[in-house]
């Protein structure tokens, strides 16, 4: 699964929590009530319109098991290959919208948290920058969620944190309403020791059952 997913976009809307969000997901599947249900799963062409296959649930719901949904997207890659070598400019963090919803999906989805934030925009422009590096890299690509948090935003909700600025992982609790540093590093820190923050963190997490 994770080498097939690798040849698409992989897009983590919210349902509840997002209202623009929502009337999307709504325009793709709906369930017996005929309201948005709180999961969605659809697989969509390039056009970001034309689905693919039936949507619903989640994907058992449509392909049975995770051999069947690989082979589907092995096909569906074929199909869409796009330019030979073609090759995407510039790395984008895939981050969520604010530290309060941030929370919520990672207890959710039961991935560490990454929470950044520096003392102006350009700091953390160039900060985002590497860490969009890192989140796409093999070895951590899927494994994190990430967010860029702003001065809005209530740190106070991050147990064992050491300074207002930096990079901060965390291990929410089971309701997303806080979360716990595992591991921290400064706005400024370079790449390599950003990795070495990031694969500290995953080392010491535990997801919750």
């Amino acid at each position: 699964m994770v080498k097939a997913s690798r040849d698409f976009v992989c897009i983590r809307p919210t349902t509840y929590e997002s209202a623009e969000e929502a009337k999307v997901l709504e325009s793709f599947f709906s369930g017996r009530s005929g309201q948005l249900e709180n999961t969605v799963f659809v697989m969509l062409a390039p056009d970001g319109k034309t689905k693919l296959a039936r949507s619903g649930r989640s994907p058992q719901h449509i392909f049975g098991d995770a051999e069947r949904l690989a082979e589907f997207m092995g096909e569906m890659a074929q199909r869409y290959s796009g330019a030979a070598g073609a090759k995407a400019e510039g790395l984008v963090l895939p981050e969520l919208a604010d530290l309060r919803l941030a929370l919520n999906v990672a207890a959710c989805d039961g991935r560490p948290l990454v929470v950044a934030r520096a003392s102006d925009a350009e700091t953390a422009a160039a900060l985002e920058r590497r860490l969009a590096e890192l989140a796409w890299s093999d070895d951590l690509a899927g494994r994190l969620l990430f967010v860029m948090a702003d001065e809005g935003d209530d740190l106070a909700t991050l147990i064992g944190r050491e300074a207002d600025h930096g990079v901060w992982v965390l291990q929410p609790d089971a309701f997303g309403r806080h979360g716990k540093v595992l591991a921290q590093a400064s706005a400024d820190a370079e790449v390599e020791a950003l990795q070495a923050t990031l694969k500290k963190a995953l080392a010491k997490f535990q997801p919750m059952e």
